[in-house]
């Protein structure tokens, strides 16, 4: 069941892999064709403005040039004259005309005094410059077209022009709708096909360009600083999916890629990792474990007093590291096999020592909290302690045993009842408290590495050894100081008192056949220091 569990979370893993890429570039490709989108609204409705701009200047310059000219007559033959010339020297409007009354008195295309004049209607709003607004002007001699007239309120000289020659910047594609509009009450002036302002955010003229979404279309609007009207131009749903579709068809390809690129490296992964876990299984059949020994002195004397038991696996010739295989044996299920095999090559290795060495020897030997929370696990290492006929074996257990500590406190009890003692290791990395020393009646805790390397540095974990040693000293429990490299290090342990302490000032881990021949050295160096002390 739990292999079905785990292929399930697996495959599930590998195709979240190389979902999250796909769904990534879909959601990229949107983004992006929208932001095109919104870019291509925003310059036709900037051009739209222009042109609305300019045709407004070229009404006020021609408003002015005919109040220069001061004519008795607005309808004067020269006055008309005039307007003619000045029609034609304008780009974006087409008819210069005088309006009184809501009529066409004359204008540029020759209408004079004794016309009875074009009736053009009432004006749709004033803006705020003082002109008069028509938005849909017919005149005779142009029936298939509306103009937009703009009429100065105080001379009535008008300007007009066709909203297509405003509107149509070419720019728009099918379905895009341009409109011009008034600022100040939202008034639809002139448009190129009807344009829907529903979703169209409040016009706040110091915003200058704004852009926003409403059912699916795109809008964009371009407002005047200094005059009553925006131009806005919205593009259809159709064109901003042709566009998404667009840039999807190169990005998503490159993100399947990246998804399998992904799942490929998982694979590899995972494949690698169950072929570590398929190695181990043939290195506890095939007998390619080892145990390597860390001598742990006494800091006073420096005596060697015991070794801590440390699991090796040599795999083709090349060394595999324990924080690859150890963690990897406790995730699937195989720490108790790998600590049986350590218990019996301890026990194996034991008969290498000579009766008087292991009389004053003790090992030490890892447990994870699968092997505390066994039921055998005390009596297993009672045997082994005296299967190996040494000083005693001290069980070192790391600080996640804490979060097990209902299961495993029976055992520990056990443990300690046969003699057997007992240390927390690694000290000060994860869980330790002293309600938890307390609870679990320990009789060492060994100060992590890392703790020790900061010791005469300015590092904060410098300042926790000197704390975690009185803890210690609080609560009974005698200390072990791991990673020791430096005498000005051994010298501040032993300042602090600590007794004992392992680490490469004093030796690397090393094959039992090596352990005993540096241990034999080591005492007879420690005997001599002895005999000198004495005579002195």
């Amino acid at each position: 069941m739990r292999g079905l569990i785990t292929r399930i979370v697996t495959y599930a893993a590998l195709a979240l892999a190389f979902m999250l890429p796909v769904c990534a570039s879909v959601w990229m490709s949107y983004r992006l064709a929208l932001s095109e989108q919104q870019l291509h609204t925003g310059i036709l409705a900037a051009e739209v403005l222009y042109r609305v701009h300019v045709f407004s200047e070229q009404n006020l310059r021609i408003n002015a040039a005919l109040r220069r000219h001061g004519a008795t007559s607005p309808c004067s033959p020269d006055n008309v004259a005039l307007m003619r010339n000045l029609a034609v020297g304008a780009s974006y409007l087409q008819v210069v005309g005088y309006v009184e009354g809501n009529v066409l008195q004359c204008s540029s295309y020759g209408y004079g005094d004794g016309d009875a004049g074009i009736p053009i209607g009432p004006p749709a709003y004033r803006s705020r410059l003082g002109n008069w607004v028509r938005t849909s002007v017919k005149l005779p001699f142009d029936e298939s077209r509306r103009y937009i007239a703009l009429t100065d309120s105080v001379t009535g000289y008008s300007s007009l022009a066709l909203p297509d020659m405003l509107l149509d910047t070419g720019g728009g594609g099918h379905g895009f709708a341009i409109a011009l509009v008034a600022i100040s009450n939202r008034q639809i002036v002139v448009q190129r096909d009807p344009i829907d302002l529903g979703g169209m955010p409040p016009l706040i003229r110091e915003r200058g360009t704004i852009t926003w979404q409403h059912r699916g279309a795109t809008g964009s609007v371009s407002l005047s600083p200094s005059r009553d009207y925006a131009a806005v131009v919205m593009s259809p749903a159709s064109a901003l999916h042709a566009n998404w579709r667009n840039v999807a068809t190169w990005l998503v390809p490159f993100g399947a890629l990246l998804g399998g690129a992904l799942v490929a490296l998982a694979r590899l992964g995972l494949r690698r990792r169950h072929g570590l876990l398929r190695q181990l299984d043939r290195a506890l059949r095939d007998d390619e474990l080892s145990l390597a020994y860390m001598p742990i002195v006494e800091l006073e004397s420096g005596k060697w007093i015991g070794a801590e038991a440390l699991m090796r696996w040599c795999h083709d010739g090349q060394w595999i590291a324990p924080d690859k295989f150890i963690p990897l044996a406790e995730r699937h299920h195989r720490i108790r096999k790998l600590t049986n095999r350590m218990l019996d090559l301890l026990v194996a290795d034991a008969q290498a020592l000579p009766r008087d060495l292991a009389r004053a020897m003790y090992f030490s030997v890892n447990l994870s909290a699968e092997d505390l929370a066994a039921c055998a696990i005390a009596q297993r290492v009672a045997d082994v302690r005296q299967a190996c006929g040494v000083d005693g074996v001290m069980v070192e257990a790391t600080e996640g045993v804490l979060l097990e500590a209902s299961r495993v406190i029976p055992n520990i009890e056990r443990l300690r009842k046969l003699g057997i003692r007992v240390a927390i290791d690694d000290f000060g990395t994860g869980y330790s408290s002293l309600s938890y020393l307390g609870s679990l009646d320990v009789d060492y805790i060994k100060i992590d590495k890392s703790f020790v390397s900061a010791i005469g540095t300015n590092s904060v974990r410098g300042h926790v050894v000197a704390h975690i040693i009185d803890m210690a000293k609080d609560v009974g429990v005698a200390v072990i100081a791991e990673g020791v490299e430096t005498q000005e290090q051994a010298d501040y342990l032993m300042a602090r008192g600590v007794r004992y302490a392992q680490g490469w000032l004093f030796g690397k881990a090393m094959p039992m056949q090596d352990f005993v021949s540096a241990i034999r050295m080591h005492n007879l160096y420690y005997k001599n220091c002895m005999q000198k002390r004495q005579v002195l």
